[in-house]
């Protein structure tokens, strides 16, 4: 007859906690491959194909792959992109100054300080010519712009501020993902309809003008002569005057102005630095919003680091706006010969160009 020590009992299933250790290993070690696989950055900025921001491509060639140098660079969002011609300001400041200067404008649509410190740390490693960089004050930016996500290393996407920032945890939960497929575009790029090698028949060219227009992945026109009626773009003004307000109670505006606009202050600061160290020199320039009134902005803040330009004399003329915060061509034209003329003492108090100095 069979005995209790002769019936096998059944085995205790693992603690709990047992099985929690082993998936949070699991998830660490498979973490740890994502991070380490390699990335590349130019596939990275040909995310934005097919969208608003689809000349992020031109930008990184701009910066990477053109020797032609660069003396003033603006840096923004799409308001100095439709509104500052790098033409028309190259133009001007060579005339002023009696000597070539080369102007591009890096800006790409949408806002975000966090993406504009990317640009400049690779625009000043790899342009040390560059004497003057113009960033844009399009008011309280609280964003973290997309392209920070798609660009930025892990460790920089880490480091970004914690306060009033509610990109943070999206921005890092996209590392894996975005590790992932940049891998797979390395290994397969013609799959994926990206370019693994900078292709000089498709860049767009060193002076690309996009205040003259052109069209949207969709199909649809932006920039140019472009223009809207009076009455719709007051009406639009006070949309956009109201949406900001909305915006602001969602950032605490209990909170200081340097909490609640932690990502802006965060990485202007980082930018003012390195152009200190560089020696190149920083401004900032305020496209004003069509109608009397304007986006709430802190000129104090920024003049801390340069001078703050905010031309206003035409911002009552519908004939020079494409909608209510876009300069059209013409207006463009205004603006670009405006910022020329307050910062060509910038450039001329530092001399002769480093490309210049070199030809010496």
């Amino acid at each position: 007859m069979a005995t209790t020590s002769d019936i096998e009992r059944p085995h205790a299933p693992p603690a709990p906690w047992r099985y929690a250790l082993g998936l949070a290993l699991g998830f660490g070690a498979m973490l740890a491959l994502v991070l380490s696989l390699p990335f590349d950055r130019y596939i990275a900025a040909q995310r934005s194909a097919g969208s608003e921001m689809f000349h992020a491509r031109w930008v990184y060639e701009r910066i990477h792959f053109d020797p032609a140098p660069i003396d003033v660079a603006i840096i923004g969002s799409s308001r100095t992109e439709a509104g500052i011609s790098p033409v028309v300001m190259s133009q001007e400041l060579s005339r002023k100054l009696g000597r070539a200067i080369h102007v591009a404008n890096l800006s790409v649509v949408k806002p975000g300080r966090d993406y504009h410190d990317l640009l400049v740390r690779d625009l000043l490693d790899a342009h040390p010519e560059v004497r003057l960089i113009v960033l844009s004050d399009d008011g309280y930016m609280v964003y973290s712009h997309p392209m920070f996500q798609e660009l930025a290393s892990p460790a920089r996407i880490a480091a970004a501020p914690l306060l009033v920032n509610k990109f943070y945890v999206t921005n890092l939960l996209a590392v894996p993902y975005r590790n992932l497929l940049n891998a797979a575009q390395q290994w397969r790029p013609g799959w994926f309809g990206v370019d693994a090698a900078f292709r000089p028949q498709a860049y767009l060219g060193t002076d690309l003008d996009r205040t003259t227009g052109y069209r949207l992945p969709d199909g649809r026109w932006r920039n140019g002569a472009l223009t809207m009626p009076p009455a719709q773009l007051r009406r639009r003004a006070a949309d956009t005057l109201a949406g900001q307000h909305a915006l602001r109670l969602s950032h605490l505006p209990i909170l200081p102005e340097g909490m609640q606009l932690s990502i802006d202050h965060h990485y202007t600061q980082s930018i003012a630095d390195l152009a200190h160290q560089r020696g190149v020199a920083l401004a900032f320039v305020g496209l004003p919003m069509f109608g009397p009134q304007d986006l709430p902005r802190n000129p104090a803040y920024y003049r801390r680091f340069g001078p703050d330009i905010l031309p206003t004399a035409w911002r009552n003329d519908p004939a020079l706006y494409q909608d209510d915060v876009h300069l059209n061509r013409q207006g463009a034209v205004l603006a670009s010969r405006d910022l020329a003329d307050a910062v060509a003492p910038l450039i001329s108090a530092r001399g002769t160009t480093a490309v210049e100095r070199g030809h010496d």
